[in-house]
């Protein structure tokens, strides 16, 4: 499935329904720093409908302060995932030519958009809106370890990505240990070296005296020993 991005000016865009979005997309939503997040993220008990959505609130302000941050998120998209689609939703055309170097040399499909309906997406609930009447999608998975929404099918339960667990449980039936052949991984056995170093008071040897043993005071190497 095609991975796609949504990376949201919230300084110019303050009231985005992201309700139309499907599972191939995820966004992040740019807070400026004089902003509030919208208020459904702030809330414990409806934080948890964002599904695929992050809040970056930005440190600091000052004239486009949001917009590298924006700017920034693409080189590392650029860099890690240079297969996704991103598109940045925002009425500032300060990021056209940006864009314009990023698809002009086939580095990343990007584009600027003015409203969510220019991604033409078929019309699926799967996120929330932001703004005044935010509604609960169906179906959302919680982990109850670290209260995000963000789970794949995994033995027949929710593993999560945020946190590495399980959201829900798994179907016994469908683990590895339950299918036929299955054998547990051989492990090996780790036994410590030790080395002893020194010089034999007897002949002088210098080097391995881990089979050597203490005599009077010195170290007598295992020549001397058993010779």
């Amino acid at each position: 499935m095609t991975k796609n991005l949504v990376l949201v000016d919230f300084e110019n865009k303050q009231k985005v329904d992201l309700s139309a979005l499907d599972s191939s997309y995820r966004a992040i939503v740019f807070v400026g720093a004089n902003q509030n997040p919208p208020k459904a993220a702030r809330m414990k008990k409806t934080a948890h409908r964002f599904e695929r959505v992050d809040f970056m609130k930005i440190e600091g302000s000052g004239r486009n302060a949001l917009d590298f941050h924006i700017a920034f998120q693409l080189g590392r998209i650029l860099e890690t995932e240079p297969e996704t689609s991103c598109y940045v939703l925002s009425g500032d055309k300060g990021f056209d030519p940006l864009i314009a170097h990023l698809t002009k040399n086939s580095l990343l499909q990007c584009k600027r958009i003015e409203s969510l309906a220019e991604l033409h997406v078929p019309a699926t609930s799967s996120m929330e809106m932001l703004g005044d009447k935010p509604h609960i999608a169906p179906g959302l998975v919680v982990c109850q370890h670290c209260h995000k929404a963000s789970s794949i099918e995994h033995h027949g339960g929710q593993w999560c990505t945020n946190c590495g667990r399980f959201a829900s449980p798994p179907n016994p039936e469908l683990l590895p240990s339950r299918q036929k052949g299955y054998k547990d991984p051989e492990r090996k056995r780790y036994e410590p070296q030790s080395t002893v170093t020194g010089t034999c008071s007897a002949c002088s040897y210098s080097g391995d005296m881990s089979d050597g043993f203490w005599e009077e005071g010195d170290w007598v190497c295992g020549g001397c020993r058993f010779g």
